[in-house]
């Protein structure tokens, strides 16, 4: 996917340039290091990224040699990517007439149709335009070129575009890293990090914490800390290693939180750490709806049990949302005073109390998404923003979290003439006031000192989405995809106690594809509760993450792992169905038109799952259907490649209520063996007929099937190496299974009617 590059050409140098023009404004910038190693990818060999990325190898391509799946591919994928916001297509008037032209044409289009929709010099066009579409505003008014591109909008030359993909994007993306480690080294910005792979630390220690919200389905126990300590101490090390830069503070993914997940962030010394308000309000028992109440959001807290201690920050929800999603909606000028006033007011309503210095207000936001709805990329906002608190750097002063904590420590040290009293060991080094517990719904008058530090002594679990879990957790699609996740690491787990030498697979790898699937982005899309676009793909990536596991330890992968997660997605319908019987000659030729019509056909789309190139495929398509007693089968392959199949087997597998696999090995002299596995007619393959010469044809009772008439009949085919079964060629469907179900002898009488 391309995420990672567009966001940073668009958004990660950006708000590092924009920052260091206001040397004044501090702030935390938050990574997750297994982003980090993504743009390492592109800076460190960008020359492959340009063959591995899809977007860039496309863009990468002349126009004029675009095959058509290459322009299916612009068509259904670089317009969706720039239309979550309108601002996107309207920086470039060229790429909205191109935009509204697919838009306004006919739905029901066919492939050729929408193709035609553009000629060459428009895809030329579409390419360079989608390309500096993802760039930022501070890249391009710096740049001539890009302002000179950005100008011209249309009638792009390749040596334009080719200036532009191959020089000016990689220019962006190597910038990146340098610029945040100057600004992380003068001070101005800290350094946070996410934890590796952006897992849900609470549901790795344990899934059944999601119990904790009523009226949750869970499924079955996932419970490794040991996982959620990996994913903490590997972020930690990434920075050390990468920026010679030590971590103090952590962004638990989504601001997720429990009383585990709190232990592994100080067993590995994390100073502080950050999560949602709803978390605090639901800690102590207040309602910051309340006026009064809402104070207590804006002193600081620390989690301390045992004798350890880190301190904690809960973010204004009110103030980041503004941010992350209404003032898009304003006037820059407009909303940058709106929350400066915001914050003004704040520091009003807190100044009886706020007698010590101790107040702070907690703005934390994604760093990326929200800037595509704001006009230019947010770039007239910030700078009003950070001009503004610039000239009210009397009333807000703008800190990092650990200028905060050393700020906070300096006012609670212990005199001198203190030294006998009850203190604890400051994260700076010196000595402090003692902290003390908050009371349960406290009476903020007479229960709650504000020139002290208070410690929560249990905290709610939850997420800054909606204070718990649903998201990642409860739905049946979240379900099945912890449970295969669980099934996975059981199955890694004995595999690790067998001690596999080098010859058994690579354990380290097939781990570190457990922890890629831990992440949360994956459990972000599946369910009812929100989608991508692109959620496929997110489920592909998943469900490769665990199939990657059996691979790489030289195992089958289950059949389950080749079907989508995503339920509407699991059965595959043909492009044609099948609406008569049919009796075809099993004799391997394409021979009469009319033996195989009315069976059910399907070619592979171009741009299906992993989809490969043309020239890369075996199989151009395959039909089937039925007579009143057998299943008939047709496998059309790619002319210059029928001289290749010598070492393969094709192994078709039924998935119902009998797990039925048939293998046909390719001989040299185009005879077949045939394989069966079922527990119905296990060995007996004298009933089935197969030939192959020009294409493969096979029949196979129905009996043998163990399917009886209206019952399901779901398969899918795959095409590997008769020496090595792991190792995949092809697979039809890509994800999932063809649906269909044994007619009785009154479908066609049926079918006829209808």
């Amino acid at each position: 996917m391309p995420w990672t590059r567009l966001h940073a050409t668009k958004d990660y140098y950006y708000m590092g340039a924009l920052l260091k023009n206001y040397p004044k404004i501090h702030a935390t910038f938050n990574y997750s290091p297994s982003l980090l190693s993504q743009l390492e990818d592109y800076t460190a060999d960008y020359k492959n990224m340009l063959k591995n990325e899809e977007f860039l190898s496309i863009s990468d391509k002349k126009a004029s040699e675009l095959l058509p799946q290459d322009k299916l591919f612009i068509i259904e994928k670089f317009f969706p990517a720039c239309s979550s916001s309108n601002n996107f297509i309207e920086k470039s008037p060229h790429f909205k007439q191109l935009y509204y032209r697919l838009k306004s044409s006919d739905t029901a289009a066919g492939y050729e149709e929408k193709l035609n929709l553009f000629d060459t010099q428009d895809y030329l066009d579409i390419i360079t335009l989608f390309n500096l579409l993802w760039l930022d505003p501070v890249s391009v008014n710096s740049d001539d070129f890009l302002t000179a591109l950005k100008n011209k909008d249309k009638k792009f030359t390749e040596e334009e575009k080719n200036k532009l993909i191959k020089e000016k994007i990689p220019q962006i993306l190597s910038g990146i890293s340098p610029l945040i480690t100057e600004l992380a080294g003068n001070g101005q910005i800290e350094l946070s990090a996410s934890p590796y792979y952006h897992p849900i630390l609470p549901l790795l220690c344990d899934t059944d914490i999601a119990d904790f919200h009523d009226g949750i389905k869970l499924p079955m126990p996932f419970r490794h800390p040991e996982d959620a300590d990996y994913q903490i101490k590997n972020a930690i090390d990434y920075f050390a290693r990468k920026f010679n830069y030590k971590i103090k503070g952590m962004w638990p993914s989504e601001g997720s939180v429990s009383e585990r997940a709190l232990k592994l962030f100080m067993d590995n010394s994390v100073q502080w750490i950050a999560t949602d308000e709803e978390i605090l309000s639901n800690s102590i028992g207040v309602n910051f709806a309340d006026f009064n109440t809402r104070k207590l959001l804006y002193m600081p807290y620390v989690i301390k049990r045992e004798g350890r201690y880190l301190y904690i920050f809960f973010r204004d929800k009110g103030l980041s949302d503004l941010i992350g999603f209404k003032y898009s909606n304003y006037e820059p000028k407009a909303a940058a005073e709106d929350l400066i006033n915001n914050l003004k007011n704040i520091s009003l309503s807190m100044q009886e109390h706020n007698t010590n210095g101790l107040s702070a207000v907690s703005i934390i936001l994604d760093g990326e998404n929200a800037w595509e709805y704001y006009k230019n990329n947010g770039y007239d906002f910030f700078n009003y923003l950070y001009e503004g608190l610039s000239n009210n750097a009397g009333i807000i002063n703008t800190v990092t979290a650990s200028e905060y904590i050393n700020k906070a420590e300096n006012i609670l040290k212990i005199n001198n003439d203190e030294n006998n009293s009850p203190y604890e060991e400051g994260k700076t080094g010196i000595k402090i006031k003692p902290f003390f517990d908050i009371k349960w719904k406290p009476d903020i008058s007479s229960e709650y000192d504000f020139s002290k530090i208070y410690n929560i002594p249990t905290i709610y679990p939850g997420s800054w989405i909606n204070h718990n879990f649903r998201i990642w957790i409860g739905d049946r699609e979240d379900n099945k995809s912890w449970d295969m996740l669980s099934k996975t690491r059981n199955y890694l787990t004995k595999k690790t106690a067998q001690e596999q030498g080098p010859d058994g697979g690579d354990l380290k790898a097939a781990w570190e594809q457990i922890y890629i699937a831990e992440g949360s982005d994956y459990n972000w899309w599946y369910g009812e509760d929100r989608t991508s676009g692109i959620d496929e793909e997110y489920d592909f990536l998943y469900r490769t993450h665990l199939i990657n596991v059996y691979k790489f330890l030289k195992d089958v992968p289950p059949d389950e792992y080749f079907i989508p997660i995503i339920e509407e997605k699991r059965a595959i319908k043909p492009n044609l169905d099948i609406v008569s019987f049919i009796n075809p000659a099993i004799d391997g030729i394409a021979g009469d038109y009319f033996e195989w019509l009315g069976s059910a056909v399907y070619f592979p789309s171009a741009l299906s799952g992993k989809a490969m190139a043309h020239t890369d495929r075996f199989i151009r398509k395959i039909q089937y259907g039925f007579n009143e007693s057998a299943l008939f089968m047709r496998f059309d392959f790619i002319d210059k490649k029928v001289s290749e199949l010598n070492d393969k087997i094709l192994v078709i597998k039924f998935i119902n209520s009998v797990n039925i696999e048939l293998k046909l090995e390719f001989n040299s002299n185009n005879s077949l063996n045939i394989l069966l596995n079922s527990q119905l007619q296990s060995g007996n393959t004298a009933v089935i007929k197969a030939a192959y010469k020009k294409i493969l044809e096979l029949s196979i009772p129905v009996f043998v099937l163990g399917a009886a008439p209206n019952e399901p009949l779901d398969f899918y085919a795959v095409l590997t190496y008769k020496e090595n079964q792991i190792a995949e060629i092809e697979r039809f469907p890509v994800n999932g299974y063809f649906e269909m179900f044994v007619p009785d002898k009154n479908f066609e009488v049926i079918n006829w009617l209808v």
